[in-house]
């Protein structure tokens, strides 16, 4: 199954379904015999329709491959777009780093209540990241600091 052409919006739902069925993986990309997916494979193959056996055994092959997908960057960057905090930025690219964004999001837990997102909770971030980019013609540019 090669879903290349298939809108962003698409690939999201596909990936929150992934999600649903497989479980969450949440502290490492790659997943070395448990069955659940990382948010970053799931998209990877809500894309591509497979998972490479690099996102089993080898971590910096899984995010080249990762960081090479345009679809997959786009949906992770549609994802980083609706967190409730901002991407990291490398001054020295220009560029925002979502892999690093949502890595941090899913397995850090929250200062308030000490508690990591919830598998439904992630979902549901990944389904408002489809919504918001059925709605929105391009991911919103980084908020101001306050």
């Amino acid at each position: 199954m090669n879903l290349t052409r298939t809108s962003t919006g698409t690939v999201l739902d596909i990936a929150a379904q992934l999600l649903s069925y497989y479980g969450l993986e949440r502290t490492d990309l790659i997943n070395t015999g448990r069955a659940s997916l990382s948010i970053e494979a799931a998209v990877f193959r809500a894309v591509t329709g497979r998972i490479p056996n690099a996102f089993t055994r080898n971590p910096n092959t899984s995010e080249l491959l990762l960081e090479t997908n345009e679809p997959t960057q786009e949906a992770l960057a549609w994802i980083s777009a609706v967190l409730p905090t901002d991407a990291p930025h490398d001054p020295d690219t220009g560029v925002d780093d979502h892999l690093e964004h949502i890595r941090t999001w899913v397995s850090t837990p929250d200062f308030f209540t000490g508690a990591v997102p919830t598998v439904p909770e992630v979902i549901g971030v990944v389904l408002r990241a489809k919504q918001t980019a059925e709605n929105l013609a391009a991911v919103p540019a980084q908020r101001a600091a306050a």
